[in-house]
């Protein structure tokens, strides 16, 4: 089950990628992050933890990254699922296009109508985080 949202601005990949791509520029557009670090590069493979305002800190791991195209972050729930945070940036005729979606995979099961209750909560500050990150990548 995925939700996603996606806006154009006139700015550029490289400004944007330059927040995806430095994990403590996070909180610029992240309005709830209260703490983040990586282990390693931004790269495919490495480690981070998060800690978000009202929630424990959670263990994530990149196993996407395409510079200046996309990342994804993934985050498992021993006996619930994995949750994937996709960020994808397009760019055609000076218009870049940002698209930010979160996927839930449950465990061994088939989606259900709570598993949407529960991707539409986690999803409700996307749109407002997209805001942010234009505005923070053209300050």
């Amino acid at each position: 089950m995925k939700f996603s949202f996606e806006l154009k601005t006139k700015t550029s990949v490289e400004k944007i990628w330059g927040l995806y791509s430095d994990v403590n520029r996070w909180f610029a557009w992240e309005d709830d992050l209260e703490d983040i670090s990586l282990e390693g590069e931004f790269e495919r493979g490495s480690f981070g933890e998060m800690k978000l305002s009202g929630q424990p800190a959670m263990k994530f791991e990149l196993v996407s990254v395409i510079r200046n195209k996309e990342f994804t972050d993934k985050t498992s729930i021993p006996d619930v699922g994995d949750i994937y945070f996709i960020h994808e940036l397009t760019s055609e005729n000076g218009w870049t296009t940002i698209r930010h979606s979160v996927e839930f995979v449950p465990n061994n099961r088939a989606d259900s109508s709570e598993d949407a209750g529960f991707v539409s909560q986690i999803f409700s500050d996307v749109p407002a985080s997209i805001f942010s990150l234009i505005k923070a990548a053209n300050d």
